[in-house]
């Protein structure tokens, strides 16, 4: 290959662009976000260079499993910080090897999952 190609962003499309970018600053633990359109698109950035495009929604379905769904974080102490820091319900808990992995949805419907580990664990590191 003789040219990089590098992910720019991901698109989130959800009811209130606002409370959004706040929530994904809290979950991410970080970042900045700012308005890029006058229709109040939004860009969040993560500490860690992550870019997630904010637009209001055009329908009123919730978002399901097809195309591009399930965002993936680590941290430690991921259950206490999604019951008490987000105050989100853990929906299924599943048991990896390096520890647990909790999935749960947010106030907009987008199914998440954080994995209460910061290694990087053999489903990416291979």
């Amino acid at each position: 290959m003789s040219n990089p190609v590098f992910l720019d962003h991901i698109e989130a499309h959800v009811e209130d662009i606002a409370e959004y970018c706040k929530f994904l600053v809290k979950i991410f633990q970080g970042g900045r976000y700012k308005v890029i359109s006058d229709t109040g698109v939004s860009m969040f950035v993560s500490n860690d260079g992550i870019n997630i495009e904010v637009k209001k929604k055009k329908t009123s379905n919730l978002p399901n499993s097809a195309g591009f769904c399930n965002p993936c974080l680590r941290m430690e102490n991921a259950k206490n910080f999604i019951e008490n820091e987000l105050g989100f319900k853990i929906e299924n808990t599943i048991n990896n090897v390096e520890g647990d992995c909790y999935f749960f949805t947010d106030h907009e419907g987008i199914a998440w999952h954080v994995k209460d580990y910061l290694v990087r664990d053999k489903y990416i590191n291979w």
